[in-house]
């Protein structure tokens, strides 16, 4: 995976040391892939660079203003069934409730729970995790419940550290909104892990500092402190899910996925399946087919149904689904061995993807460097098929003085 970075020229008159100031730097930033989650350090720096107010602004921009935006359009079938159920407050809340420690649930007023719109991810991370933000009130103050859902392949050693970066953007768009007098609402950080392997890390960020035994007393106050609270799936039996039936059944779909046990009882329990509205039945079978089960197999599972109207009703939904190209042909082409359509299938899907991805980051930059910008410019966006032409837009967005001034060369 490409590491984010942020390039620019720097020119020195004297050596480069923590000493040598002041630093000059080219008043231009000639390319920028993504900002990383460890951006907001280079603020450590500012005060030393001799630059023109516009770049100075510029790099700000860059250092505190990465992802504070309304949610992105979700393509992961995991993100999209996650977000779908626990941005229902009243799905949400459930799940929390069961699913904190005790004494910090008791704490918390569930009636106050509110879904923020806006999202903290990383772009490298945006194929592997998502979250969502809630408001709620802690006694009488303002807190923030940070869900953060994870189903990369392996577990992140540092997750700590990421963690802190999306919660200062968290408090960042607090206090664009507040007075400076308002202290810093409370973030609670809960992570849902989704895999086959259990976790093995840390959920403190101190393990994660490096201080020599001797200096940890007088050291340690020196260091930013957290802990989140990791919720693996693997390690959470089927039975032991708590919530609404909506949520149970969407946690028990994400815990069986990885485990190839999505036709097993466990996510075909009645008493839930029909406890639930009728969009929620359908994301749950749109995910269950998604997930390359073998026809047969499937039709199988809903014949051992037991109630008649809801086995009608299931078949009539997965019918429609499949019959829609919803499963973009992953059933047949699986079942009929169209094994070089479905290579074919995945290279035009990597390369979409690509294309909305390059898409982003000229949407992204736009937004860093001149804020907001009209709906049509990201309709003329969408339709750049080209990943050079992509390109330019990219390195136009950052250089353009004006949102009118990029338009020109759309």
């Amino acid at each position: 995976m490409r590491r984010s970075r942020v390039i620019f020229v720097v020119t020195r008159s004297q050596p480069l040391s923590p000493q040598s100031t002041p630093w000059r730097y080219n008043h231009e930033i000639y390319r920028i892939h993504t900002i990383s989650a460890q951006a907001y350090t280079h603020a450590l720096f500012l005060p030393h660079i001799h630059a023109s107010p516009q770049f100075r602004g510029s790099l700000e921009a860059l250092t505190l203003r990465t992802n504070f935006m309304p949610q992105d359009n979700v393509h992961q079938p995991n993100d999209k069934l996650l977000k779908a159920t626990f941005s229902s407050p009243e799905n949400a809340r459930a799940f929390f409730q069961n699913h904190l420690p005790p004494n910090l649930a008791a704490a918390l007023n569930w009636s106050s729970l509110e879904l923020e719109p806006c999202t903290f991810i990383d772009p490298q991370f945006a194929s592997s995790e998502s979250d969502l933000l809630f408001r709620i009130k802690l006694h009488q103050n303002d807190a923030f419940l940070y869900l953060l859902f994870e189903h990369q392949s392996s577990e992140d050693p540092r997750m700590a550290l990421r963690l802190l970066s999306y919660i200062l953007r968290i408090w960042e768009r607090f206090v664009k909104t507040e007075p400076p007098s308002a202290r810093l609402p409370a973030v609670l950080p809960v992570v849902l892990a989704q895999g086959k392997r259990p976790w093995k890390i840390s959920q403190h960020l101190a393990d994660l500092i490096d201080i020599p035994p001797e200096l940890e007393e007088l050291l340690r106050p020196w260091q930013p402190s957290l802990k989140y609270q990791l919720l693996e799936l693997l390690r959470i039996p089927y039975e032991a899910i708590r919530g609404t039936p909506e949520g149970i059944l969407t946690l028990r779909a994400l815990k069986a996925e990885p485990m190839n046990e999505l036709l097993g009882d466990a996510l075909w329990d009645e008493s839930l399946l029909f406890c639930i509205p009728e969009d929620a039945l359908e994301r749950l079978l749109r995910y269950i087919l998604n997930a390359e089960q073998q026809v047969p197999a499937f039709r199988a599972r809903v014949a051992k149904l037991h109630d008649q109207p809801l086995k009608n009703k299931t078949m009539t939904l997965a019918d429609r689904l499949r019959e829609e190209g919803k499963i973009e042909g992953k059933i047949e082409g699986k079942q009929e061995g169209k094994i070089e359509g479905k290579i074919e299938g995945r290279r035009e899907g990597i390369t979409e993807g690509r294309l909305r991805a390059l898409r982003e980051t000229v949407l992204r930059a736009l937004e860093i460097r001149h804020g907001d910008y009209p709906e049509g410019i990201r309709e003329v966006i969408e339709t750049v098929s080209d990943p050079a032409a992509l390109d330019r837009l990219h390195e136009i967005a950052f250089r353009s003085n004006s949102v009118e001034e990029f338009a020109q060369n759309l």
